[in-house]
């Protein structure tokens, strides 16, 4: 497929993209029933997000045959989170050339379920680097006594979190503890017991590529690899491997 294929995406996509993208969530669903339960009204509130990004200038609408790409700039690149190429065997082209498409405006940052093989596969065919990993695990709703505070922190001895709201288009059933510094998983199930007291349902622990040992902590506590972040190479490397 060459770059003349890419194409930008209009209004008159929409309803298609809304469907593939409705597709997909459909498929992340079955891999992880509570981290990515669609919210009641999930196809209404991503129609109008999409519908907004497309007409906003500062964000890249682009599309090929079978995909579509929608690339954000937060900061100091381009976050491609909203992407969805189907049938998957497209991935290997048009994905890859979607990709790098918006690579050539700048760093980009590549949000990848860990289980969408033809997406990791895309994003190392282009050389992006694996800069963050986030693993998850369910949370039982807390027996005893719960706890209501304005304070979203959440700090026990050996480790500290924070609650999060899940994304508008996801519906956990509750807020996210989004784990940012532990130390053992003694300390791990005393955090999350903590959250499930003010009424967390799922666990998320970001972890660093290279902090092995926390990837074994994790691995044994129960939690499963969810997402990489991709990005790229500050020195343009060529493409890397991911060890999970």
């Amino acid at each position: 497929m060459s770059a003349s294929d890419v194409r930008p995406l209009t209004q008159a996509d929409l309803d298609w993209a809304v469907d593939l993208t409705r597709t997909r969530r459909e498929r992340l669903e079955g891999h992880a029933p509570r981290f990515w339960r669609a919210a009641a009204d999930a196809t209404e509130r991503h129609r109008a997000f999409l519908s907004h990004l497309i007409d906003d200038a500062a964000t890249l609408s682009v599309r090929s045959e079978h995909g579509f790409l929608i690339g954000m700039n937060p900061g100091p690149y381009l976050l491609v989170d909203d992407m969805a190429v189907e049938p998957a065997e497209h991935w290997a082209s048009e994905g890859v050339a979607l990709l790098r498409h918006a690579s050539a405006l700048g760093p980009i940052r590549f949000v990848v379920p860990g289980f969408e093989s033809e997406r990791l596969d895309a994003a190392l065919d282009l050389g992006l680097e694996p800069d963050d990993i986030w693993w998850h695990r369910d949370l039982e709703p807390f027996t005893g006594l719960n706890v209501v505070s304005e304070d979203k922190s959440v700090s026990v001895e050996g480790a500290e979190g924070r609650l999060v709201p899940a994304p508008p288009v996801y519906d956990p059933g509750g807020p996210v503890l989004l784990v940012t510094s532990v130390v053992s998983p003694e300390a791990l199930r005393r955090v999350e017991q903590s959250a499930a007291r003010r009424g967390a349902r799922v666990s998320v622990v970001p972890q660093p590529p290279a902090d092995t040992a926390l990837a074994t902590l994790l691995n044994h506590a129960g939690y499963t690899l969810t997402t990489f972040f991709f990005s790229t190479p500050a020195d343009g490397a060529g493409p890397t491997s991911v060890a999970t």
